[in-house]
Formats: C-alpha cells, structure tokens, sequence
C-alpha cells in the first residue's frame, strides 16, 4: 500500500529567514510590553509625595487632548501617504492598524524596527517597502522640526509671562515653519542623511506639501503640552498664563529625545530634560516626580489607543506569505 505525502499548497510555509524574524519580533514586542509595564510600575508613586486634588473634568480633558494628539500623528501620516500616491479609503481600518502596530517599536534604539515594520506590513496594504521606510524616515524629521518650532515657546517660560514677548515667540515660531521647507530639504541633502536613508530620495516633497503635512505635528506637541497642563491642574502647580511655555518646554524635551537615538522611545533622556526644566518653578525632587509620571500618562494613553486599534481594526495580510506565492 502506497502511502501518499501530503501535498502542501503553494505560499502556506514560509521560508525559514521569514520565521526567524517572526520569532525575533515577538520576543523584542514582549519585550517591549514588558519594559513599559516596568516603567510604570516605577512610576507608580511618582506623585505620592504631592496632595492630589482629583478634579474630573480636568483629567477628562487631559485624556482627550492625550488622544488627540496621537491622533494628529497618525493624521501626519497618511497625509504623508496621500502625498506619495499611495493613499487608497477603503484601507482605512489598514493603515490605522498598520501605523499603531508598528509605532510601538520606537522603543527599540534607532527606530530601527519601526522603519521595517512600517515597510513590511505597510507593503500588504499597496505600499511599496521603499515608500514605507521613506515615509518613515520623514515622520522623523518633521517631528523633529516642528518640535524645534514649538519649543521656542520656551522661551516665555524662561522669561516670565509676558503679553509682548509671548506674542514675538509666536510670530518667530511661525516664522521658522515657514523656512521649515528648506531646512527640510537641507536635512535630506546631508551626505550622513543620504547615505544611510537613500529611501528619501523616492519621495518628493514641495513647499506647500510640507508646511501642509507639518501642522499635525505641531499640533501633537500643544496638545502634549496641554495634557500634562490638566493633569498638573490637579496638584494646583502652573496656572494657566503659563500654559505655552509648558508646551515649549515639552516639545523641547521631545527633540532632545530624538537627538537621542540610542534611548528607545526617548525613555529616560526625555524625563530628563523635562525635569531639569520643570526644576525653574518647582522643586527638583517634585519635578522628577512630575517627569516620570508624565511619561506613565502618556504611556497608558498610548497602550490604550494599542488596544482599541488591535481589537478593533482589521489585520494586514501577511507580507510575507505574499511574497512566496
């Protein structure tokens, strides 16, 4: 009697390097998981030493403006994707699932991992890998310029409140998004820039495309701004005259951060900054207090903006499996 070998189907076993790299993405995203959970287990003390006056609406707000604000990020993105022809509505649901998924592996050092999984996972969704990494890679960058525009702001918080001054700090901000086309492009034309991102060169920017793409951005790091704002409310700190230099001073730490490429996600280098400057008004042991428990805010947003997007967008198809059919 014969026996008859099963006959796999085509593309249903994926080549060994495609499971090796599946076994290494999970480890590294429980790792991930796991070392934020650590995070705000250290930070859950972090504001024991203040007298907490709870107020709900403030929290509310804070909550919103926290969800905004990643929102804003995402909405940068997909203007991204509109602009490089790659932008399909229907894939909606996709493209959020596929942003979210991937933006959690900027907590491995370079960004290294979210610049493949924005390629792989964005390329069963119709987006070319190049596309997908470029895009990335630009994310990058304007973040890292609108955070600079904003943390101008700072100066206000430096300075004092002041009408005038904070008026000039505005006008001088806007002043800077509108060179940001050119400081942009000046950043893409560095050798150290072409060299280790030649994917740049697949997407071409004009002005107006990129004043337009960057608001979102700048509107990320108010909203950041403003959220930690009403939650500080809540331990009757900061009054509201000093709401823009907060704001600055944030997006300040956040370009600090992203200097900081060795950090994953910014972690510790961002807390720093932030503390060091918070230290100005309050004392420095309140203001480490405040840097940590701004990040475990933040984060919990961030893991409960995870959990909606898994439970409730489609999943990509495997890029992988597409590619052995």
């Amino acid at each position: 009697m014969r026996i008859r070998k099963l006959s796999k189907k085509p593309g249903s076993a994926r080549p060994l390097s495609s499971r090796i790299y599946h076994l290494a993405r999970t480890i590294v995203l429980a790792g991930i998981f796991g070392y934020l959970a650590w995070r705000i287990f250290l930070g859950r003390g972090a504001l024991r030493s203040l007298t907490l006056q709870w107020n709900m609406l403030s929290m509310a707000g804070a909550l919103l403006a926290g969800l905004l604000a990643y929102q804003c990020l995402f909405l940068g993105w997909l203007m991204l994707l509109r602009r490089a022809q790659c932008f399909e509505p229907g894939k909606l649901g996709l493209y959020v699932r596929i942003w979210w998924v991937s933006y959690l592996y900027r907590y491995v050092p370079g960004k290294l991992l979210l610049v493949v999984e924005r390629a792989r996972m964005g390329s069963a969704a119709g987006i070319p890998g190049t596309t997908g990494a470029a895009l990335a890679i630009i994310e990058t960058l304007l973040a890292l310029l609108a955070g600079g525009a904003v943390s101008l702001m700072s100066v206000s918080w430096y300075a004092g409140s002041n009408d005038n001054l904070l008026l000039g700090v505005v006008l001088l901000s806007a002043g800077i998004l509108v060179l940001l086309p050119s400081g942009f492009r000046l950043l893409c034309r560095l050798p150290l820039i072409r060299a280790k991102y030649p994917e740049l060169q697949s997407i071409s920017l004009r002005t107006r495309d990129i004043l337009v793409v960057v608001v979102p951005y700048v509107l990320y790091y108010l909203l950041l701004g403003t959220s930690f704002f009403l939650v500080s409310r809540n331990l009757q700190l900061f009054s509201w005259s000093i709401l823009p230099g907060l704001c600055g001073i944030y997006a300040l730490s956040h370009v600090v951060s992203l200097l900081a490429v060795i950090a994953p996600g910014g972690l510790g280098v961002r807390e720093g900054a932030f503390a060091i400057q918070l230290a100005r008004s309050v004392p420095q042991g309140v203001a480490d207090d405040l840097a940590i428990g701004t990040r475990v805010w933040f984060t919990l947003i961030e893991i409960l903006c995870y959990v909606g997007v898994v439970s409730f967008c489609p999943a990509a198809p495997n890029p992988d499996r597409h590619r052995t059919t």
